[in-house]
């Protein structure tokens, strides 16, 4: 089978997850990143969704799965120790149209989880499309090491001049040669090594503007 990739902004949508064990953790710890409205339906939770649900977090509906859960919800997550259940619960899901992931069973899916790499707004999916999830991973830890915390603090950067320099009403052309620049200046690898007067050096002969190496700093912080 041939995926399509995507990325799927779930900020503030139902999704609905079974299970409460360390599968399920990870699983939601995820959607939780991503801003989802994150219903649990398990018999037990581990400490750490315990105390999730504790401090209003997570949802837990029931402990046993009910048809009417799965209403208004936009994407579930089957990850029970049970293989009925979980087949069961992506047919009601793909029968309302709702995404469905059953956890190790690919015929059991509408899509299916890639292994990935995160570094502020950067992210890096690998898959391989099911066939080894091992792969995947081996794959992940080796770009891992290629892409550092720096990249999340570029894009923080840009995210933020990517406004000034629209301001201005240049060229479309002009705008395009900008950006291309600021890709290819030292830019990157002087912020891996925090050499903020660089970065401001860079950024003033470029963009010619102004710009303290205090306010570099600033740029390239997490909001």
């Amino acid at each position: 089978m041939s995926y399509y990739p995507i990325l799927v902004d779930l900020k503030d949508k139902k999704t609905v997850v079974l299970g409460g064990g360390q599968v399920a953790l990870r699983k939601i710890a995820a959607l939780l990143e991503c801003g989802a409205d994150v219903n649990v339906v398990s018999r037990d939770l581990t400490t750490e969704l315990q105390d999730l649900l504790t401090e209003g977090k997570i949802r837990l509906l029931d402990r046993e799965f009910r048809e009417d859960y799965l209403e208004g919800a936009f994407l579930v997550i089957a990850s029970t120790d049970d293989p009925e259940l979980n087949q069961r619960v992506s047919e009601i899901a793909r029968e309302k149209g709702i995404l469905v992931n059953a956890v190790d069973q690919p015929a059991d899916c509408t899509f299916i989880v890639p292994s990935v790499i995160k570094r502020g707004d950067l992210l890096i999916a690998v898959s391989t499309s099911g066939k080894s999830p091992a792969m995947a991973k081996r794959i992940r830890e080796r770009l891992s090491s290629q892409f550092g915390w720096e990249y999340g603090g570029f894009l923080l950067l840009m995210g933020k001049l990517r406004k000034e320099i629209l301001s201005k009403g240049l060229s479309p052309e002009m705008n395009s040669r900008v950006f291309h620049e600021l890709v290819d200046s030292p830019i990157l690898d002087l912020i891996k090594r925090k050499e903020w007067n660089g970065v401001a050096e860079h950024l003033e002969r470029i963009l010619h503007i102004r710009i303290s190496p205090e306010n570099v700093i600033n740029y390239v912080k997490a909001e």
